[in-house]
């Protein structure tokens, strides 16, 4: 069994599990513990402007989710503030946001939660404590982008990060991953106990035109006078193998969308990221080279579909994440890994 990990299938649900309760809200959250069969809870984290760490998922309020209710203060100038970002926003600003009201079509089965905020790292934490799961782990996700100034800087991100961590006493049971490398490379520096995850998004050539499509590993498809600013100063064209850049970067962990695995893969169009696939997508070694050969652990990210969990669990991953942690089990257990 790999190190860290409560057993030899992870099972990440992603924001909560989005497809049960409102995503990266503390009734999400509560869900999740209460099923035995999730490992490891996975959460995205931003800082304000007051420079707390908070929990959800995107750079910006995302108004799919959220809804304003009324300002902090009578006349505050950035209200409304659904749309803004994260970082021009004070905490009180953020806690006014109602996260738990709607409810997304394409998750039927989601079901509403009125009057949750956005919560606090420090707020999960202390979730998870109250709920007795020593078992449960937490892979933490810095959202920044190397690109655009619209975040706390990324030494900040990791310094806080990692002593958010240290202080709630999670640093043996908590990861920190991100796409952008900056942040696994300087917070495994500051304390080698947190195990880091290199997170990659990488498709092909029609996906992959120019650095603004923010691919991962080849910033423009087969340019290799491109270099891509996500890998945190690696450079994919130098190593050209995934096992020996991530294991530069110093991660423990590579958690890619799923088709950067899949060898076997036949072109198939689709409007789902998720759902398509095409055998440029594929970026070697293969699962099992990645984890015999370079000690790696290997969990895909948004696998939510049973085919595609099935598909994963036959590649042979570590673990997988998932938006629908009921159904992973699900396909985990028919498999023996539950």
């Amino acid at each position: 069994m790999p190190r860290g990990y409560a057993s030899p299938f992870d099972v990440q649900a992603h924001r909560g599990g989005r497809s049960v309760r409102p995503e990266n809200t503390l009734a999400a959250f509560g869900y999740s513990l209460a099923e035995r069969d999730v490992s490891t809870l996975e959460l995205d984290t931003g800082i304000t402007r007051d420079n707390r760490l908070v929990v959800l998922h995107d750079r910006t309020v995302n108004g799919s989710h959220c809804v304003d209710t009324a300002p902090v203060r009578a006349g505050d100038p950035l209200y409304p503030y659904v749309g803004k970002q994260v970082r021009q926003l004070t905490l009180a600003q953020l806690k006014t946001i109602d996260c738990g009201s709607k409810t997304l079509p394409e998750f039927p089965r989601q079901q509403a939660a009125p009057g949750q905020r956005i919560p606090t790292l420090d707020e999960v934490f202390a979730l998870v404590r109250r709920s007795g799961r020593t078992d449960i782990r937490l892979n933490v996700e810095t959202k920044l982008s190397p690109t655009a100034d619209d975040t706390a800087p990324h030494q900040q991100f990791a310094v806080q990060l990692v002593a958010a961590i240290e202080r709630a006493g999670f640093a043996r049971r908590a990861t920190i991953q991100s796409f952008d490398w900056r942040t696994i490379r300087l917070a495994r520096a500051l304390d080698p106990r947190i195990e880091t995850v290199a997170l990659v998004w990488q498709y092909g050539p029609e996906e992959c035109k120019t650095a603004a499509d923010e691919c991962s590993l080849q910033a423009v498809y087969g340019d290799p006078s491109v270099r891509s600013p996500w890998t945190g100063g690696l450079d994919w064209w130098r190593y050209r193998d995934l096992g020996k850049l991530v294991k530069a970067s110093g991660a423990s962990t590579v958690s890619a969308n799923w088709q950067v695995h899949d060898p076997t893969q036949t072109k198939s169009p689709n409007d789902d990221w998720y759902l398509r696939t095409d055998p440029a997508y594929y970026f070697g070694p293969d699962v099992r080279t990645l984890q015999s050969r370079y000690g790696l652990k290997v969990v895909p990210y948004t696998v939510n579909d049973e085919a595609t969990i099935q598909r994963v669990i036959d590649l042979g991953v570590t673990g997988a994440i998932s938006d629908d942690p009921d159904l992973l089990i699900a396909v985990a257990r028919r498999n023996g890994l539950r």
